[in-house]
């Protein structure tokens, strides 16, 4: 683990050996450790880390809270390990400020150095197999903004767990059965008759009315002609979904890849249908006595589960519903060996969390294992208006379209850098803009701006890097050391908790830092002690710069 992850667990840990050398000497009478927080204070005059380990044994302990934290203080100098301590000090009502001394702040320096592209890595979460599901649109259509917001989310989520140590699947599953299939092929098969001249075909109440239905019908007659009018109605909108669904399935692996996100598993539903999956998940259900008939239905016991209502599992007319499906879905992801799945939805599937939780819990798994992250609408705006139309397909904005207009890395940040649970206004113009109300122009200029210097320094960096111990004076090489410091911490916090966007907040803040520190320290025609010192600290950032735009899925530019 990197300097401030270990440097925050040695305190914690030297409290903790504090406490029980009060209580082995009589000098505390609670022999329980307490729960006690340990924090950066948001003003510095308060030191680096402050605990309220007095405040909370004050009651259990009869005293003062800060008569007792001078009995703490005592204790916790009287235990040799330093880690980097320098002094200790009570605060307010009975606050215990840590200052730290400098040389914490070097050693960041040198272990950044020293990873390099590692730096920030850790293996945090080494063992932890993780099924990482997200996007899987109907192959009916082309991807769409929230698409797009949930494929730039889960693939950064799934660089985040990477980098701390997890072993992480990213999963398409392809809803290729059920409803919206048929009524697809209703779609397909009045476009194609219709590209073919007859007249007045009645086109499906629910059938898919974009433009880019069309031109698949289009792209299927320049292949094949009129042969399929030949045949009769099952068997020719069969033909056509067959070759849809491959066609469709093509674009979104082409779009999702020039968006830099390539699958490791594209599972089809149709699997579990044809394996025969839902009737073997039905049988387990039935004999943990959660499955009964009624109205020619199969039910789901939810109520049994703690839900209002219980569930169809398998309709009237012999079909299984799509709840039926999703539960052996899920079962077959556990049984491959994940020890977490992580889905990410749409807000609209809101109501299908807690259901599927449950059913989780009736196949005799924790439902706790099954994480559901829900993703809010996006807005597209263009000179101020909200932008709705689509070229292609006559109703909303495609990924496609969407990356000739402002490009991957803009897209990518822009998505990520908002809370899923959130609405995300994406303003176009902002994105494609030149300027530092940009932040991914911002971000990327700061990397540039490390390599500029890099390049017309005359000799080789290589003879800066030793392992001599960098000093650093003014605050703001203090401060940006710190951030850079901070990335392994931001990756572990943003990975448990499922927080991607908090990565690009690092990257924004690093990039901030950065840019102060230039605008206020010189380098190159410093002397050699200040510019050894400093060019230490430009590598570190730039590593730090580098790793984080990587998992990002946004590029370092080394000249703009």
């Amino acid at each position: 683990m990197g300097v401030l992850i270990n440097l925050e667990e040695n305190i914690r840990e030297r409290w903790n050996k504090a406490l029980v050398k009060g209580f082995e000497t009589k000098a505390l009478k609670t022999e329980d450790l307490p729960l006690f927080t340990l924090e950066v204070p948001k003003d510095k005059k308060f030191g680096d880390y402050a605990t309220n380990i007095a405040m909370v044994l004050g009651k259990k302990e009869g005293k003062n809270p800060r008569e007792l934290a001078l009995l703490l203080i005592e204790l916790f100098n009287s235990i040799e390990d330093k880690a980097y301590i320098d002094k200790v000090e009570i605060a307010g009502p009975g606050f215990i400020n840590m200052y730290l001394d400098e040389s914490y702040l070097f050693d960041i320096v040198a272990e950044a150095v020293k990873a390099k592209s590692n730096h920030g890595h850790t293996s945090y979460l080494k063992g932890e197999k993780i099924n990482l599901e997200f996007v899987s649109a109907n192959p009916t259509g082309l991807l769409h903004m929230g698409n797009a917001r949930g494929a730039a989310i889960g693939d950064t989520l799934a660089n985040v767990l990477k980098a701390i140590g997890a072993e992480v699947a990213k999963e398409y599953y392809i809803n290729d059965a059920g409803n919206q299939i048929e009524n697809f092929g209703k779609s397909l098969d009045a476009r194609y008759r219709e590209e073919l001249g007859e007249a007045e075909v009645e086109f499906p109440a629910d059938g898919y009315h974009g433009e880019d239905i069309r031109d698949t019908v289009r792209g299927y007659i320049a292949l094949h002609g009129d042969k399929l009018l030949k045949l009769n109605y099952e068997d020719r909108v069969k033909a056509l979904v067959e070759y849809s669904l491959e066609e469709k399935l093509e674009h979104i692996k082409t779009n999702l890849a020039k968006f830099g996100l390539v699958y490791d598993v594209w599972y089809k539903e149709s699997t579990i249908h044809n394996s025969g999956a839902v009737e073997k998940t039905l049988e387990e259900l039935k004999k943990k006595d959660f499955i009964y008939e009624n109205e020619g239905a199969l039910w789901l016991k939810t109520t049994a589960l703690g839900e209002e209502k219980d569930e169809v599992m398998i309709r009237t007319n012999g079909h299984p519903t799509y709840f039926a499906a999703d539960i052996a879905y899920h079962k077959d992801k556990f049984d491959r060996g994940f020890d977490t799945l992580i889905n990410i939805w749409g807000a609209d599937h809101h109501g299908h969390v807690a259901r599927m939780k449950k059913a989780m819990e009736a196949m005799g798994y924790h439902g706790d294992r099954l994480e559901v992250i829900l993703m809010q609408l996006v807005r597209l705006f263009k000179d101020g208006d909200i932008l709705r139309m689509s070229k292609r397909t006559g109703t909303y904005v495609t990924l496609e379209e969407l990356l000739e207009e402002v490009g991957v890395d803009a897209a990518r940040y822009f998505f990520v850098m908002r809370n899923p649970d959130s609405h995300l206004d994406f303003d176009l113009d902002l994105a494609k803009s030149q300027s530092n109300d940009n932040p991914v122009y911002y971000i990327q200029y700061a990397h540039a701006r490390i390599c500029s210097i890099l390049r017309n320094l005359e000799e080789d960096v290589a003879e800066y890097l030793d392992e001599e111990k960098v000093k650093l004076t003014l605050d703001i090489e203090k401060d940006l050391a710190l951030k850079v410091g901070e990335l392994e911490k931001v990756l572990v916090e943003a990975g448990i908790r499922r927080e991607p966007y908090k990565v690009a907040a690092y990257a924004l803040e690093l990039a901030t830092l950065f840019n102060q520190f230039y605008s206020s320290c010189r380098v190159l025609n410093e002397a050699d002690n200040i510019k050894k010192n400093r060019l230490k600290l430009i590598m570190a950032s730039k590593y730090a710069l580098e790793n984080v735009l990587k998992i990002l899925g946004v590029s370092a530019p080394e000249r703009m």
